[in-house]
């Protein structure tokens, strides 16, 4: 049976789209948890056959790492996933200005910002923890210290806590989006596979100039401009080599007959550029 490397513990945010995805597409796929995104990606072609990454968040934009690792790691992306996310708070208190410690997974804490400022208001002192998945946050506050709390998933249980509070999210409309990975290590070339379906399709792309000069972004979008290509994203990242200088890592939305308009302009980019196609997938 293939493994889906996911990021763990059971249920977290990622756990509930990896579940969605297999339902949804009838797979059978064992599912594999791991610590850290890092992981995650790293499980990708050795253990796992997939990987299942969040990469983007409604109120709280791309994930950084994610965007690295897709750069660093020999993936092709080759499907996406967006569920809706909501969170709530537990504590071991019986009022929020007692809280002394709250513990918050470092992208939640980005989708609950008015909540923690109001909590720090409450309490100048209280100490933000940030930990590597919303379970480590639930089960640490599961711990029971009096004083520590935890902002969780809004679908876990709160029993046993002496303080409970829905919809701390910032709002309502709140969406994580998620990455479904493979090892492209041994097949470079299906990057440049068109999908084998009419549709709507989305391709990520890293471009990473050798050398900085005037006008060099302006001429890469330009560059897509002219072929009426939809760039929907556009992140820079830097490169950690010398400072000021950057990936550029874009998605574009387009159609499968445009497939090859686009292959165009992605060709005469990498020529000035070095291109990096990601993938193509339907959406």
């Amino acid at each position: 049976m293939d493994k889906m490397a996911v990021l763990g513990p059971t249920g977290t945010f990622s756990d509930c789209a990896a579940k969605k995805y297999v339902d949804a597409y009838q797979m059978d796929m064992e599912l594999e948890y791991f610590n850290s995104i890092d992981e995650t990606f790293h499980a990708v072609g050795e253990n796992c056959r997939f990987g299942l990454i969040p990469i983007e968040n409604t109120l709280d934009g791309y994930v950084q790492r994610t965007l690295d690792l897709m750069l660093e790691m020999d993936v092709t992306v080759v499907d996406e996933i967006i569920i809706p996310v909501q969170f709530s708070l537990v504590a071991n208190t019986e009022n929020l200005s007692d809280m002394k410690i709250l513990y918050v997974q470092f992208k939640a804490a980005g989708q609950c910002r008015e909540f923690i400022d109001r909590l720090r208001e409450m309490n100048p002192e209280i100490k933000i923890i940030t930990t590597e998945s919303n379970m480590e946050s639930y089960h640490m506050a599961q711990a029971g210290r009096p004083g520590e709390g935890a902002i969780v998933p809004a679908y876990v249980d709160a029993e046993g806590f002496s303080w409970f509070e829905r919809n701390v999210t910032d709002s309502s409309d709140n969406y994580t989006r998620f990455i479904l990975v493979r090892d492209s290590s041994h097949d470079a070339g299906s990057r440049l596979k068109k999908p084998r379906r009419e549709g709507n399709m989305k391709i990520p792309v890293f471009v990473s100039p050798l050398v900085d000069r005037p006008g060099m972004l302006f001429d890469i979008l330009r560059t897509f401009n002219e072929r009426r290509i939809n760039l929907v994203a556009i992140m820079s990242r830097p490169t950690k080599k010398i400072m000021g200088t950057y990936h550029f890592y874009m998605e574009i939305d387009a159609y499968t007959e445009d497939f090859d308009t686009i292959m165009e302009a992605a060709r005469l980019i990498d020529v000035k550029y070095n291109l990096k196609i990601m993938g193509a997938y339907l959406v």
